[in-house]
């Protein structure tokens, strides 16, 4: 376990409770579940709190697929398309980065938490989750990740 990730038992929300069951429940017996085991239709709650990405050149560089509504809305801009080391992560940077490439090399759901200050200077941590998904069964061609918020300070 590195030094920024959390163990599962200390996971607080229910919505990245949910999402670690629901991928449990899809990889059953194997190391991991893959993009195709997901139907968005049986994980509505989920939704808006995804973020889907592509793993290429073996964890070497991550291209996001899809982001969910409330990750738009929180981060004020849609990073579909984008690579994540082209994105500015601010001081935590490097933090976020390490906890995207944890899942493939180990091939294990990452959890982990940090804050984060909107621009109106509301404050609130995110607590995420990130999921290996697999094609073959043996290397990890894409992550599925889910961010909760909260709100832990107001504006002055």
């Amino acid at each position: 376990m590195s030094v920024d990730e959390k163990e599962f038992e200390r996971v607080r929300s229910p919505l990245l409770q949910e999402a670690f069951t629901l991928w449990n429940r899809k990889r059953g017996n194997r190391l991991m579940a893959s993009r195709a085991d997901f139907d968005p239709l049986e994980m509505p709650r989920l939704l808006s709190s995804i973020i889907l990405v592509d793993v290429e050149n073996d964890g070497a560089k991550f291209r996001i697929r899809l982001v969910g509504t409330k990750i738009v809305d929180m981060f004020g801009s849609d990073y579909t398309g984008k690579y994540l080391d082209d994105i500015d992560f601010g001081d935590v940077r490097s933090k976020v980065l390490n906890e995207y490439r944890l899942p493939v090399s180990e091939k294990r759901p990452v959890f982990s938490d940090h804050d984060f200050r909107k621009l109106n200077d509301y404050r609130h941590t995110i607590e995420r989750a990130i999921f290996p998904l697999s094609d073959d069964g043996k290397t990890v061609n894409k992550l599925i990740a889910f961010l909760d918020f909260e709100r832990i300070t107001t504006p002055e």
